[in-house]
This record gives C-alpha cells, sequence and structure tokens, in this order.
C-alpha cells in the first residue's frame, strides 16, 4: 500500500528549496546595498574633507592677500633692481620674498590637485547605485553626487540634504529589496496552471 505522503512532500521540499534561496538572495542584495551605501559615503565624506582642506589652507583671505603681495613684491623688487646700485638690496630681499611666497602657491595647487581623485572615488562609488533598480535609489544617489561636486561652491546645507535623502533611500530599498524571481515565476505561470 503506497501513501500519498512522498508525493505531497516533493512540492513542499520545492516550495522550501525555493523560499530558502529567494531569502539567501534577498539577503545577499541587502549585504551588496549596504556595501555600496558605506563606499558611497566614505567617497563623500573623503572629497567633502580634501574641500575643506583646501579652504582652510589655502583659500581664505590671508592666501588671497599673500597673492596680492607676491605681486607687489615681485613689482617693487623688479623696480628696485632697474633704479640701480643703491636699491639692490631691497630687490634682493623682494626677490627672496617672492620665492618664498611661489613656493606656497605651489605647494596650494598641489594640494588642490588632491581634490581630483577624491572626484573620482564618488563617481566610481556612484556606479553601480546608478544602476540599481530602484528609481528612488538612483535619483538619491544623482543628487548626492550633483551635491557633492557642488561642495566647494555651495557649501554643507545641500550636501547634508542629499546625504539624508541618500540614506533615507537606501534604507527604504534595503528594506524591501527587489525579488526578481517571483516576478519571474510569475511571467513564466499562466492564470489556470496555479
Amino acid at each position: 500500500m503506497r501513501s500519498s505522503r512522498p508525493s505531497s512532500a516533493v512540492p513542499l521540499g520545492a516550495w522550501l528549496n525555493a523560499r530558502t534561496t529567494a531569502s539567501a538572495e534577498a539577503k545577499a542584495e541587502r549585504d551588496n546595498l549596504g556595501a555600496q551605501f558605506d563606499a558611497m559615503l566614505l567617497a563623500v565624506t573623503q572629497l567633502r574633507a580634501a574641500v575643506d582642506e583646501d579652504r582652510i589652507l589655502w583659500s581664505n583671505w590671508r592666501e588671497k592677500l599673500s597673492a596680492i603681495a607676491l605681486a607687489a613684491m615681485s613689482g617693487a623688487g623688479l623696480a628696485a633692481f632697474i633704479r640701480g646700485s643703491d636699491h639692490r638690496q631691497i630687490a634682493a630681499a623682494m626677490g627672496g620674498a617672492s620665492w618664498f611666497l611661489t613656493q606656497e602657491r605651489a605647494q596650494q595647487k598641489t594640494a588642490s590637485s588632491s581634490i581630483t581623485p577624491k572626484i573620482a572615488a564618488v563617481a566610481q562609488a556612484a556606479a553601480p547605485l546608478l544602476r540599481h533598480s530602484d528609481r528612488d535609489v538612483q535619483d538619491a544617489t544623482k543628487q548626492l553626487m550633483t551635491a557633492a561636486f557642488r561642495y566647494h561652491e555651495a557649501g554643507p546645507a545641500e550636501l547634508d540634504t542629499a546625504m539624508d535623502a541618500f540614506g533615507t533611500a537606501l534604507r527604504a530599498a534595503m528594506q524591501h529589496p527587489a525579488q526578481p524571481r517571483r516576478a519571474a515565476r510569475a511571467r513564466r505561470t499562466t492564470p489556470g496552471e496555479q
């Protein structure tokens, strides 16, 4: 006498296997999205720190006055040299000061050039998020990229708002990950087969 139990156990086993697989895929997608979120926030934070450092060290009023002083000293040194031997000591002093300020300006340019790799890191971290299936994640990523790239002009308020919106969009996407297996199964199943 054969029991009907083994035949009903096969669909139950298949259902459990499908559910376990779907759960594992959803967890992997959440973990992947979490890693992308972390990478994006780290890249934006590093860019923000580099721009702030540049602003503090090189883009303040003291540096602007230094540039004016460099031009004035160079001109005064050249004028003193042209006037004759009595003024050559002044020309030498002005030349030394000009050289010092020129070296400082070269350091400023070097420090400013360190911002470019940070911008590239933001773009690289944003790439997988821009391809995400959730439209809110894509839009929040675009908004965050725009705010990060404009940070040196716009200041922290726009970037903070964009970071909040980005965090909200990604948290929502992590709570409700896309489930492509169910959608594919629904497309394959016709209404009469259930």
